[in-house]
């Protein structure tokens, strides 16, 4: 175990965070991870970027401050998958998420590499996906050591309010530019009136994590012109989650064909897309 790493991580997830958790909408907890965990995410990204069959998007594609993501690594690299049943995230998840149930929904890498990519726009993730309920958590992981102002930030307490529209992944530098354009109410433009919004962020070392609602409202900080941001954000959700439909204008993130017809609106969100993490299924386990 590496000095400074508490011996159970589970442990770290005190009724205090519990509490912040559900009052703020995210809480960083330091010394989290192993460094043998990070270890395990750095291979899972070096299998994806070497893997020509999967898609990497690219954000601000061909401008100054491009920067990539791949979604659902969880398919695409055995080392990601292991992370989800073996390392102590999902319960960690479930213990802010109140949940004994624990699923996963979706993960993803974003890789800002030197160069000075830009910052990922202010958003929320629930709008994306076709999600009801209140037991869902993500987790953001960074390999790198990051300032504050290159780190997520958070509007506080912005997870209990409005669902927004998005913006739209394939016009990121417009904030007029939102994903369904219907249904929903657009997001305010918190970049350009920052002081007017409660916004936090924290300075991260390797092995601390971020654990944050995905309905907060939150942007990515920039990469410097002289550093790189490799992270892995990971969602999942837990017992009383359920299906629920988005407008009709875009399709739900990521992509999962055939889900509305098998699902309606108030079915538990279950099915192949999103395997059971905890408890960890008989076949998943060591020594099983």
């Amino acid at each position: 175990m590496a000095s400074g790493v508490t011996a159970d991580p589970v442990d770290l997830i005190t009724s205090e965070v519990v509490q912040e958790f559900r009052n703020e909408g995210a809480v960083c907890i330091r010394k989290a991870l192993d460094p043998q965990w990070l270890m395990l995410i750095e291979m899972g990204l070096n299998r994806v970027l070497g893997d020509a069959a999967v898609i990497k998007h690219r954000f601000y594609g061909g401008e100054a401050g491009e920067f990539q993501e791949t979604v659902r690594n969880f398919d695409a690299a055995v080392e990601i998958r292991r992370l989800m049943y073996d390392s102590p995230l999902a319960d960690m998840l479930g213990r802010c998420m109140g949940s004994n149930g624990v699923w996963y929904y979706s993960d993803e890498f974003f890789i800002k590499n030197s160069g000075g990519a830009k910052r990922t726009p202010w958003h929320q993730d629930t709008p994306y996906f076709p999600v009801a309920g209140f037991q869902l958590a993500s987790v953001w992981i960074s390999l790198d050591r990051l300032r504050a102002d290159e780190c997520l930030e958070f509007v506080r307490g912005s997870h209990a309010a409005t669902m927004h529209d998005g913006f739209d992944p394939r016009n990121p530098g417009d904030p007029s530019a939102s994903y369904y354009e219907q249904g929903l109410p657009k997001l305010p433009d918190i970049e350009a009136n920052r002081s007017d919004f409660p916004i936090i962020s924290w300075a991260i070392e390797p092995g601390d994590i971020i654990i944050s609602s995905p309905s907060i409202i939150h942007g990515g900080g920039p990469a410097r012109l002289d550093g790189h941001r490799r992270v892995l954000a990971i969602r999942m959700f837990g017992d009383d989650v359920v299906f629920a439909t988005r407008p009709p204008s875009m399709p739900i993130v990521p992509l999962t064909p055939g889900l509305s017809l098998r699902l309606k609106p108030g079915d538990p969100l279950r099915g192949p897309w999103y395997p059971r993490l905890r408890p960890v299924p008989e076949h998943e386990r060591y020594g099983a």
